[in-house]
């Protein structure tokens, strides 16, 4: 039986026209500026059997093909990618496969099979092939740089069947980009939170990170960070070639990601075209401590790679990258309000006698980092094709990311800001209240708490695995071994000093100002205690996977995949906290100090001086340096995963338009264990009989568990309605499993009645998530789109914190702790993507090295934090708008790209504590990068991050007048050499 593959024009376009009707309008516009169909066409085919990839060659070439299945079955065809004449592209298709072109007329054309004596002339036709792209018209040019990168994005966007968005980096070092984190960024509806200056956690379609599954080479990896989150900044972006963020799910993608599945792709070196080998070194600079005594802001960057085909059997790819970074910061924080109904058990109290109850500050502080961090990463990967058969891939990661951070801070009206149970009444001369707070006044005598102190962590990532991969007739299998893990220890310092001018005037806005009658190197500082706080962390995580692919030739479904994955991880974390007495006959002048002033914040001087000459001279023989490596693990959380799934995927038509998709099921069970310190007494606690007693800290164990399976289906359709235009619709389950640190078991215990305390939930079930995905895709050229997408989200067992009972060792107790809420919630948005040429939108040749990469998220939720709360706040992660515009220039010689960012206000998690909840104000940054290449084997690269110098801005309990955190970053320049041989 012969198969008729044809092309269709329908007029379900019309279906479209709701959320897409201007489409259709300019539709004729663009298709002016397209070569007529003889000239040449976008192809975007991968590798694939012959049946599939003729099939999607007759609708991207608008021609007509036949060719039996017996011909077809068991052969698989080349790769496509660019634009080409069709007839070139054909040859490109079939050369070497033992298929040949009968005939083409250009309507319609036959495919047969080549017997022995034809093979000469399947040779010969390969020749001819190579031929016809070297005597190709110029209009078939190959693009370089930022437009080969979106066009290569474009082409694997096109062919995925759900709503995915992609980064292509085939070239070694080509992402314009400090950390992957940075490029993510940039995609829609992918919004990031910075750390020190550098985009780091990521949160996609309004939901935080800690509903983002973190993948590379398709491999859960551990992390470093308590919970699950993956800080993209430890992978650098020259080891990486591409990356995908699956925004809809299908049966055989790892569970895990309610949000999205980040992807990272490492270079597969038997599919690398570009040079053996590549180099890269550089500086960087950060202007934000420009103004702090002793600070440069001055690293460098360095990478090399060597990419060596042994043969056409073996390859393998060597990557080192190394960078230096120093990035002095400002940042201004507020303590937080003595409010009852925020926090219950805090005590207001009127500020005048006989005045109401105004909930004061407990105080505020300002703080210089010193940054200086280094990161060095090592990757290695081979491949082995001895035959069309078989395939053996090996990578491997690792990374290691240390910082020194020396920092100044200074501490203010900790004594007498805060007004605890009135027992400041009457001191506030010249209040200011606003919104029912007291935000400013002068009070006498309030305390400045000079600290010098040294932050200090050591990162450690290893991500390594094992791929096979079999071809037998119709079938495929795979068999993949994976490990990663990840360890940090962290050690905070400090020295602390104290001293009292006679008068504060202080002032808590956006635009906070704090005035003292002395300035701090006129004072004279007491020591008092110092602290040291060490912590660790170390995460392992073993997986196995072993997958089956069965292809059909029939004329509806064309692939059977199915499979099962094993995975056991287990977390440990350690934390310890020390105080340094101070000598008694101690003082430290301030004028022995050096004093500078900040930029951004009218405060008083900063002090700064050498650390470890005041850790000695403050403290004396107590001085001790603790090794965070030395602590015991206090916390275990083990996890178990058995996942098994099956997806039958499919091609056919609806209505004469062509359609394909997949329908699949994957059953997860989870067996999660968690083991740690339960700590009661350790202080002096009151009775109920109103009295005191000191009870003696007890350290017991604590144990629990929870296990559970779930069954996630999943439905996906692309359906192509126009020429280039893609209809893609998508239905799944969903879960992500709760963060491993709130299913730690550790608690802390108070000994008396009414017994209370807080805790970590062992018992903590997964979040989960109905999910519909609808998208309109319109690519009406091979580096143009316009996109539309939508989706909603029924959102259950979401995890927050609050009051839970638990019977301990016999008594009744209620604890403070993470919880599943009883209430689902919804989580709905848009997003647009639109990004061409200008030579398409104005219709003028000049402009094709002009072009434009925009996309707009809107996001809309009802779920709110649990926090217990008056006012509890909207989800973590939640921006209602984000927004990309980037405008670049790219020929063969010089490239350039001006890209602008802005978010909207949203819920983020400060540090490592998920209670601390706060509300990030909106931020538009501006980044500039431009490249030149000098020859083919140098280029020239410049950076500038943050132009317009954004700071972060928080504020707390959902009321701006309270200040939470700002930072100011400062600019990012840096300036690179390329050599490539």
């Amino acid at each position: 039986m012969s198969h008729l593959f044809g092309p269709s024009r329908l007029a379900l376009a019309v279906a479209l026209s709701t959320f897409a009707g201007f489409v259709p309008a300019i539709a004729p516009a663009f298709a002016e500026t397209q070569a007529p169909a003889a000239a040449s066409k976008a192809f975007s085919i991968p590798e694939q059997s012959a049946a599939k990839a003729v099939q999607s060659f007759a609708r991207q070439a608008d021609l007509q093909i036949l060719a039996t299945a017996a011909d077809l079955e068991g052969v698989r065809t080349n790769p496509v990618e660019g634009t080409f004449a069709v007839n070139t592209a054909l040859e490109k298709l079939v050369a070497g496969t033992g298929l040949v072109v009968k005939s083409n007329d250009g309507k319609a054309a036959v495919l047969v099979k080549a017997s022995a004596p034809s093979a000469e002339r399947v040779a010969g036709t390969a020749q001819a092939t190579a031929q016809a792209e070297a005597d190709a018209p110029v209009e078939e040019v190959t693009v370089v740089g930022i437009r080969k990168s979106l066009r290569d994005a474009i082409g694997q966007k096109r062919a995925s069947s759900g709503v995915a968005e992609f980064i292509s980096a085939k070239e070694i070092g080509v992402l314009p980009d400090v950390t992957i984190a940075e490029s993510l960024a940039r995609l829609p509806g992918v919004n990031t939170s910075r750390d020190r200056g550098n985009d780091s956690q990521a949160a996609i379609r309004g939901i935080g990170p800690r509903m983002v599954l973190g993948t590379v080479n398709g491999r859960e990896v551990a992390t470093s960070e308590p919970d699950r989150n993956v800080r993209w900044e430890i992978y650098p972006s020259e080891v990486v070639a591409g990356a995908a963020v699956y925004k809809s799910s299908e049966a055989r993608l790892l569970s895990g990601g309610i949000s999205g599945t980040v992807d990272i792709q490492t270079i597969r070196p038997l599919s690398y075209s570009g040079p053996e080998f590549v180099t890269r070194a550089g500086g960087v600079y950060y202007d934000g401590g420009a103004e702090f005594p002793g600070y440069d802001g001055l690293g460098w960057r360095a990478s090399g790679s060597w990419v060596k085909k042994v043969n056409d059997q073996f390859a393998f790819v060597i990557g080192l990258t190394g960078q230096n970074q120093k990035n002095g910061y400002e940042s201004f924080r507020g303590w937080g309000f003595n409010d009852d109904s925020i926090r219950p058990g805090n005590s207001t109290g009127s500020i005048v006698t006989g005045g109401p109850k105004v909930p004061t500050p407990w105080g505020a502080g300002a703080e210089a980092k010193y940054l200086d961090s280094d990161r060095y990463s090592a990757s290695f990967g081979a491949q082995y094709r001895p035959n069309a058969n078989f395939e053996l891939t090996y990578d491997l990661l690792y990374s290691k990311y240390k910082i020194k951070e020396d920092q100044n801070q200074a501490w203010y009206g900790g004594n007498n800001w805060g007004n605890w149970a009135g027992g400041n009444i009457n001191s506030y001369t010249n209040p200011v209240i606003v919104d029912g707070d007291l935000i400013g006044a002068t009070t006498a005598w309030s305390e400045i708490t000079a600290v010098v102190a040294r932050y200090e962590e050591d990162k450690s990532l290893l991500v390594t695995g094992l791929n096979g991969k079999w071809t037998y007739d119709k079938w495929t299998v795979s068999a993949d071994l994976s490990y990663s893990s990840a360890e940090r220890s962290n050690l905070w310092r400090s020295v602390q000093m104290n001293a009292y001018p006679a008068s504060m005037t202080w002032l808590l806005t956006e635009d906070p100002s704090i005035t003292v009658t002395q300035q701090p190197e006129t004072l004279s500082f007491a020591p008092e205690f110092g602290e040291a706080t060490p912590g660790r962390v170390e995460d392992e995580l073993t997986a196995g996977q072993l997958d089956f692919k069965r292809e059909f030739s029939g004329d509806f479904w064309t692939e059977l995949m199915f499979g099962a994955r094993y995975a056991d991880r287990t977390k440990q974390e350690a934390s310890g906290y020390g105080q340094y007495p101070a000598p008694l006959s101690v003082t430290i002048a301030g004028s022995s100090l050096q004093a500078y002033k900040f930029n951004n914040f009218n405060i008083p001087s900063m002090l700064n001086g050498d650390f470890d000459s005041l850790l000695q001279t403050a403290y004396g023989a107590n001085a001790v340096n603790p090794d965070p490596e030395s602590l015991k693990f206090n916390s275990e959380v083990s996890e178990k995963v058995w996942e098994a799934y099956v997806q039958a995927n499919f091609e056919s038509t609806f209505i004469d338009a062509p359609v394909s998709g997949n329908i699949g099921l994957r059953v997860v069970d989870v067996d999660s264990q968690s083991a740690g310190e339960s700590r009661s007494g350790g202080g002096w606690f009151q009775n109920p009989d109103s009295s005191w007693t000191e009870y003696p800290l007890v350290v017991t164990t604590a144990e629990g568990g929870v296990s559970y399976t779930k069954v996630l289906p999943s439905a996906s359709a692309k359906i192509e309605i126009i020429s280039g235009g893609f209809l893609k619709l998508g239905a799944a389950r969903v879960i992500s499993r709760a963060p491993m640190n709130e299913l730690k078991a550790n608690r802390s215990l108070s000994p008396v009645a009414p017994y209370t305390g807080s805790a970590g939930n062992p018992y903590l079930k997964p979040f989960e998530a109905d999910q519909l995905d609808i998208a309109y895709e319109y690519y009406f050229r091979p580096d143009s789109l316009f996109a539309v997408s939508g989706y909603h989200k029924n959102v259950k067992n979401y995890v927050g914190y609050d009051q839970r009972s638990e019977t301990i060792m016999g008594r009744p107790y209620v604890l403070t702790s993470p919880v599943n809420s009883d209430k689902g919630g919804y989580i709905s948005g848009v997003e647009f993507t639109f990004q061409t040429p200008f030579d398409t939108l104005f219709n003028v040749s000049w402009m094709e090295k002009f072009g434009i990469y925009s996309n707009l998220a809107l996001v809309n939720s009802n779920i709110k934090e649990m926090v217990p709360d008056s006012d509890p706040l909207p989800m973590n992660g939640v921006a209602d708008t984000t927004a990309i515009l980037d405008l670049w220039y790219s020929d063969a010689k010089f490239e350039a790209r001006l890209g602008a960012k802005y978010h909207s206000e949203y819920t983020a998690i400060l540090g490592w504590d998920s209670t601390n909840l706060v509300r990030v104000l909106p931020e538009t940054t501006l980044d500039f990068s431009a490249g030149y290449n000098v020859n083919d084997k140098i280029a020239l690269r410049f950076q500038a991050g943050n132009l317009l110098d954004t700071p972060m801005k928080i504020y707390t309990d959902y009321k701006r007048n309270r200040v939470g955190d700002m930072s100011y970053y400062g600019r990012r320049f840096l300036f690179d050499v390329t050599y490539k041989f």
